[in-house]
């Protein structure tokens, strides 16, 4: 059985999956953004093995909720699930660590975690065929200087997310580095934005729950059930690279 750590697994496609895996006899790790949504997680999912707290808008609390997530493992999955998205903000919110509030929660979250986490033997970056029509900007990631769209800036960390999960495989060769595109799920973040999306996060949890403990990676590291797939671009080591760079530098932590 597995042993696997779920990151914005409170709610959504992330407790869909730890109940899937728990109900398979894997072994999970929750993670909630405060008290009361911990609580919440483990009523709906009480055979996980326990729950880590952080709000992922702080690099601290981030650096925190690692810490302890290792007293629960060493992990043989860990996704990278939490999320954020503010499809229709048109002004920038920054975190306590100056960071736009999309970007650090959706990328430097989770390549925070990566590098604090350096033992699990499969990582899976939750990212979207939205990444397709994202864009790399390593020189103004936090909107300094251009103007700010909620929907492009989300669209932009989901081509963050499988820029890591490739680069970070690049980098950790004995380790199955996954990107997971789950498809347009009913999830509180689209609701939030107004849409009303065709698929249930039971399916998604599902699959991703497969792909958390299968013996098999997907073509490319990629895993979908949509016609996009990563080109050209996103398989471009040095675009990978100068992404791992920013996140070093921002976070502090070097994977």
């Amino acid at each position: 059985m597995a042993k696997v750590l779920i990151t914005g697994s409170s709610t959504g496609i992330g407790l869909a999956a730890a109940v899937a895996l728990g109900e398979q006899g894997h072994e999970v790790v929750l993670h909630a953004r405060n008290e009361q949504r911990a609580a919440d997680a483990l009523a709906a999912a009480p055979r996980a093995a326990g729950v880590v707290i952080a709000d992922l808008a702080s690099l601290s609390e981030t650096r925190e909720m690692a810490a302890e997530a290792q007293k629960f493992g060493p992990y043989d999955t860990v996704v990278l699930n939490a999320g954020l998205g503010l499809k229709h903000d048109t002004e920038r919110q920054l975190t306590v660590d100056g960071n736009e509030l999309m970007f650090q929660v959706n990328t430097l979250s989770a390549y925070l975690v990566t590098a604090l986490l350096p033992d699990a033997r499969r990582l899976v970056f939750v990212s979207s065929a939205l990444a397709g029509t994202g864009v790399l900007d390593v020189d103004d990631p936090n909107y300094d200087r251009q103007p700010f769209n909620g929907w492009q800036a989300y669209q932009n960390t989901k081509l963050h997310l499988i820029l890591l999960a490739l680069g970070v495989g690049r980098r950790r060769p004995g380790v199955d580095s996954l990107a997971y595109d789950p498809g347009w799920v009913a999830t509180q973040m689209t609701l939030r934005n107004g849409d009303s999306a065709p698929l249930g996060p039971a399916h998604a949890g599902e699959r991703l729950a497969r792909l958390a403990t299968a013996d098999a990676v997907p073509p490319d590291s990629y895993d979908t059930e949509r016609a996009w797939r990563p080109g050209p671009a996103e398989k471009d080591p040095a675009r990978q690279d100068a992404l791992l760079a920013l996140c070093a530098r921002l976070t502090g932590a070097t994977i």
